[in-house]
Formats: structure tokens, sequence, C-alpha cells
């Protein structure tokens, strides 16, 4: 059984613009920034960290982690629609306990049902 690892998820910056907010709830870090390229997003440097996520070794394909930051990098560029499919491949990769900033537990394919969610209003708000 996949080894359950618990992943600090860090809120945004206040100062995100509008095309960042699928990001702005749920970034993913790890130790040692794990390859998640965190410190890009919070940055707001999404081309950064989209280039990053993309170029991870095919055995983090389906690490929810790297899909959910994806798809928050992909919303930060305006792309939408790839957001969308990543926020969606990481509602059916392996599900994964996060830890948001809150200090709520949370299963990682809620987190990426829920950046669906929040794409969409935004998408409609428009």
């Amino acid at each position: 059984m996949r080894k359950v690892a618990a992943i600090l998820v860090l809120a945004l910056a206040a100062q995100v613009s509008t095309t960042a907010f699928a990001a702005d709830e749920t970034i993913v870090v790890g130790v040692s920034d794990r390859g998640l390229a965190s410190a890009a997003l919070l940055s707001g440097d999404y081309r950064d960290a989209a280039r990053r996520l993309e170029s991870l070794r095919s055995d983090f394909a389906d690490d929810p982690a790297r899909l959910i930051n994806l798809g928050n990098a992909y919303a930060g560029m305006g792309r939408l629609k790839s957001a969308r499919n990543a926020y969606q491949a990481a509602s059916f990769a392996p599900d994964t306990v996060l830890i948001t900033a809150d200090g709520r537990q949370s299963y990682s394919r809620e987190i990426a049902r829920n950046a669906m969610r929040r794409l969409k209003t935004n998408f409609a708000m428009r």
C-alpha cells in the first residue's frame, strides 16, 4: 500500500493576480521543495514552476502534489484548460493526506476537486 505522506499546503500571498485564482489556497510544498516548484509558485513565477513540474521524471507522473501545483502554475499563467486537466488528473491520482495552511487535514483528491470548482467559478465570473 502506498505510504501516506503529510505535506504542508501554504496559502499564497494576498497580492495574487486574478489569473492566479486557483493557486490562492493550495500550493503544495515538501522538504527541500521536493521538486514541487513551491518557491516559484509563491513568488508568482508560474512559467518557471510549470517548466520544473513538467520536466519531472515519469515516476512522479501521478504524484497528486505535483499535479495540483502544475494546475496552480497553469492557472497562474491563464491556461485554464491545462489547469483543469492537471487538477482532474490529481483527482484520480493516488489519494494522499495533505495538511492545509489552516492546520486541517485534507485528501489530495478533495483539494484537487476544490481547485477545479474555484477554476470553474472564476471562469464563470469573467
